[in-house]
């Protein structure tokens, strides 16, 4: 967005702090070291921890459109060394810039090494895919009793509305930390607002003092990142700045605030889809009058994913928006002209298409389950950060998104499953929550065809279908790969699963660009030997494919509840064919079990030449408390020691 279409509507989102200690903006003003602090062998608040957070300041300046970050660790365990020297800064390189980085490693013995300023540009893969741009860079020397200390300056591009979010709380305990903001004192700056969300009550109060607004902290733990953890962000102590626009209540309850927001919301709806008359021409050329209600929704829900989403496309610069002629969209009938339209855009078309096909339509909007949990009372409207849409339709609710493009009809991406909202109207707004995802819109279909042969080597076919939520995750964040392109990352992908002197190569991927239909991926298999065992006799692990889920369960403490990102279900037949000369002596007894809303079983049954395995594994539930960890590691301890079963051969007499 550019600052002509927020103004002074927009809501920035900024984060306090500061004090006393002297200010660490200039090229060399380190803070001094106290001697205890080189001497400290452990954190007194926090016993065994591998590292702290001495000291951390952060100063914005809202009219400079930077922040100034400066950190002080203390590092006390091997593991410390290795979680904190390699430094990750994020970053989007199309609005912001990371400059004058700083720093240095004071040894125990108060000797320093200087870090020598090189840093690189690295593109980050989180865990379900999640990738973002970096600053990196290594401090230099560093071993447990050392003392890390950078700086660094976020500068934003100011050509943009630059909505800046600061968190108060850090994957460390902290110790102390000061944070301030010097807001635009333009004469055309509105005020600043200021709301907090999880800070730890009576932890801090925030001060305004002339043209500065200040924070100290102390003693705040951090949060300690896990597998299959809930988003960070929902965790995290935070503290935001907002502008109000002018004509905005003062004191308005939350009732009254929504109620407000959702008028607003709903008028620009309305404004978008007035051509009615267009909008029903284009209803009467996708459905006919004999179609059910929802399959005319199905019908119009696929012309509208045929609308480009211009949010999915590459930042594309200003000249080159204009060498493509992209213009703004101001009706839903200017998206059908042009074939292309932000998220809302597309959003508003569905809603429109909808109610010209003579349905109930609104929209809805939720926060992501990947952010912040919604609170009603935090009034804050940019928490609502994901569109959807709803309609009724023949006394049935639906909820669509159509600009997350590569899902199913009547499939939510994850992150908007089961999430809390606003659905919009005339009348104001709505709290509701979006339905939860089923375990049968993310399956993962596995077949594989394999013979052994008499030097136990094994080769054959492998075929995977990825449903719903599985096929969508992939069909988005390779969306930009060419074919070969997407052979090797799905091949790789499936090669993951398999032992690790596995080749497997993929010879075809069908069904890309049709998203009700599975995604179909199949490829040739070649292992060295999975058998072991004499000559006379061999031994067979039960299943082909690895056990990845015991992965996330190898710490024997949780400190988080246990989230998985959605419910989904994977589902393995395998037929192996024995070498020449061999029968199968004896398989294992099928095991099933099903401790709740987590289910297993597996079997095998003898065929003429070999073995055919069936196996299934349902994770029904997807949020269980910390409390439920040993069991569920337990449970996929099981699961790993059923599917490492060994299946005997006998050789022939």
């Amino acid at each position: 967005m550019n600052r002509t279409r927020t103004t002074m509507y927009a809501v920035a989102i900024l984060i306090v702090v500061f004090a006393a200690f002297p200010r660490v903006s200039r090229a060399d003003d380190w803070l001094p070291i106290p001697p205890e602090d080189l001497a400290l062998k452990d954190n007194p608040k926090q016993p065994g921890a591998d590292a702290m957070v001495l000291y951390r300041e952060v100063n914005e300046d809202a009219k400079q459109a930077s922040v100034n970050n400066y950190i002080r660790i203390k590092i006390f365990s091997q593991v410390g060394v290795k979680s904190q020297a390699d430094i990750e800064l994020p970053y989007n390189k199309v609005t912001e810039t990371i400059q004058a980085v700083r720093g240095r490693t004071i040894r125990p013995d108060g000797s320093i090494a200087e870090f020598d300023g090189r840093t690189y540009d690295k593109e980050i893969v989180k865990a379900g895919g999640i990738k973002y741009l970096a600053k990196t860079f290594t401090m230099p020397d560093v071993q447990p009793g050392c003392i890390i200390e950078y700086r660094y300056r976020d500068q934003y591009d100011d050509k943009f509305a630059w909505s800046l979010g600061w968190t108060v709380q850090y994957d460390l305990y902290t110790r102390l930390a000061r944070f301030s903001i010097k807001p635009d004192d333009s004469s055309y700056s509105p005020p600043l607002f200021s709301r907090s969300y999880a800070l730890p009550p009576g932890l801090a109060t925030i001060q305004k003092q002339s043209n500065l607004f200040t924070l100290e902290i102390h003693d705040l733990p951090g949060i300690e990142e896990e597998q299959l953890m809930p988003p960070v962000a929902a965790l995290e102590a935070q503290v935001e700045f907002y502008y109000r626009s002018p004509g905005d209540p003062s004191n308005e309850t939350p009732d009254q605030y929504w109620k407000r927001i959702g008028k607003q919301w709903n008028g620009d709806v309305d404004h978008f889809v007035d051509k009615k008359k267009e909008l029903a021409a284009e209803v009467s050329q996708d459905v006919s009058a004999a179609d059910s209600p929802e399959i005319k929704l199905r019908k119009l829900y696929a012309r509208v994913l045929k609308i480009k989403n211009l949010d999915m496309e590459d930042e594309k610069s200003e000249k080159e928006t204009k060498h493509e002629e992209i213009k703004d969209n101001n009706s839903a009938e200017d998206v059908l002209k042009h074939g292309y339209g932000h998220s809302l855009d597309i959003s508003f078309l569905m809603i429109g298409l909808a109610r010209a096909a003579g349905f109930e339509a609104a929209e809805v909007r939720v926060a992501p389950l990947t952010g912040m949990i919604f609170i009603p009372s935090r009034e804050a409207a940019s928490d609502l950060s994901a569109e959807l849409v709803w309609i009724r339709a023949d006394n049935k609710e639906y909820y669509l998104d159509p600009a997350a493009r590569f899902y199913p009809f009547g499939v939510l991406p994850w992150y908007e499953a089961a999430a809390s909202g606003m659905r919009v109207s005339k009348d104001g707004s709505e709290k509701i929550m979006t339905p939860p995802a089923a375990t049968a819109d993310a399956t993962i279909v596995r077949h594989a065809d394999i013979t052994v042969d008499n030097d136990m080597e094994i080769s054959g076919k492998i075929q995977v279908d990825f449903t719903g939520q599985e096929a969508a995750t992939r069909r988005f964040y390779n969306r930009n790969e060419d074919d070969a392109g997407r052979k090797k990352i799905l091949g790789d992908e499936i090669k993951g699963w398999l032992t690790a002197d596995s080749t497997f190569e993929v010879t075809s991927i069908t069904n890309w660009d049709n998203t009700d239909d599975p995604l179909h991926v199949e490829g040739a298999l070649k292992v060295p030997s999975l058998a072991t065992g004499s000559v006379q006799r061999m031994l067979m692990p039960l299943d082909l494919f690895q056990t990845t889920e015991v992965g996330y369960f190898q710490s024997q403490k949780r400190t988080n509840e246990v989230d998985f990102p959605y419910p989904y279900e994977k589902v393995d037949d395998l037929v192996i064919h024995i070498p020449l000369g061999y029968k199968v002596q004896a398989v294992p007894n099928p095991q099933k079990i099903s401790p709740g809303p987590v289910s297993y079983e597996i079997s095998a049954a003898q065929q003429s030449d070999g073995v055919e395995v069936k196996r299934q594994l349902m994770v029904s539930g997807i949020r269980y408390a910390k409390e439920s960890y040993p069991g569920l590691r337990n449970f996929f301890s099981v699961v790993k020691s059923n599917d490492d079963a060994q299946v005997m051969l006998q050789a022939g007499r």
